[in-house]
């Protein structure tokens, strides 16, 4: 019998205003919900998880730290510090480590601040800082990697049609993954909004079954109308991403 070993996953959360959830909260901090949500992502997905702590905003600390973990890991994830912020050095950090950035952001929403570099044989996933931006970064671009590395087929996650049962009036020039959760109505499928869809809102994850794929440049949807979805709990997936 052939097995596969679970490629073990670093998690790093960036930032100077970050607390962790024992600690009392101050002004101008807020709590690390990121990397905890990212451990049990990563759970899911088939991976092994382990969180390395928080960085604070200083290079040189950061980069001793992130050189450290990447010769434990298969998989380095931070979140946060990828944007164009001055504080945001991921970008730095990668050339520091010599690492050859493969994208820098994406043509999305949320999540379009996504970056991936790769470190020889190592992965550095950098993804948002923005809670719900993070999560979806997470299952487009990380998910699949982690179900590769297991020798998956379908390491995709699988599509199917279902028809708005919200209006979306707000047009947008990029596709946008909206957090959805899916009903039948009758015998017909349908998907509504899972609560707030803010980058910095978490609150309506728990309610969410799937990613509402919204393709950008039309000026809007309205109910009855008919998008793909990708399902967040099947296990069976699809090859490939289309």
């Amino acid at each position: 019998m052939e097995v596969i070993k679970k490629p073990l996953i670093g998690v790093i959360a960036t930032g100077t205003e970050l607390l962790e959830p024992d600690e009392d909260l101050e002004s101008g901090k807020i709590y690390n919900s990121n990397a905890y949500m990212i451990l049990s992502q990563i759970k899911r997905a088939g991976g092994d998880p382990s969180y390395y702590g928080k960085l604070d905003d200083d290079v040189t600390s950061s980069y001793s730290r992130i050189k450290r973990v990447l010769q434990e890991v298969d998989i380095l994830i931070t979140t946060g510090g990828v944007s164009v912020g001055d504080f945001d050095l991921m970008p730095e950090l990668y050339n520091m480590l010599g690492a050859t950035t493969l994208f820098n952001k994406v043509a999305m929403r949320l999540g379009s601040v996504t970056t991936v570099a790769v470190k020889g044989k190592k992965l550095l996933f950098g993804l948002s800082g923005n809670p719900s931006a993070c999560y979806v970064g997470f299952e487009l671009f990380v998910r699949p990697m982690i179900r590769g590395i297991m020798h998956q087929k379908n390491v995709c996650m699988k599509r199917v049609k279902a028809k708005l049962d919200d209006d979306f009036p707000k047009m947008n020039p990029y596709t946008r993954y909206v957090r959805g959760q899916l009903s039948y109505q009758g015998r017909e499928l349908y998907v509504q909004l899972a609560g707030i869809d803010h980058s910095n809102v978490v609150s309506s994850l728990a309610y969410t079954t799937c990613l509402i794929e919204i393709p950008g440049g039309k000026e809007k949807y309205e109910k009855g109308d008919e998008l793909e979805v990708l399902l967040l709990e099947d296990m069976e997936g699809q090859a490939n991403f289309r």
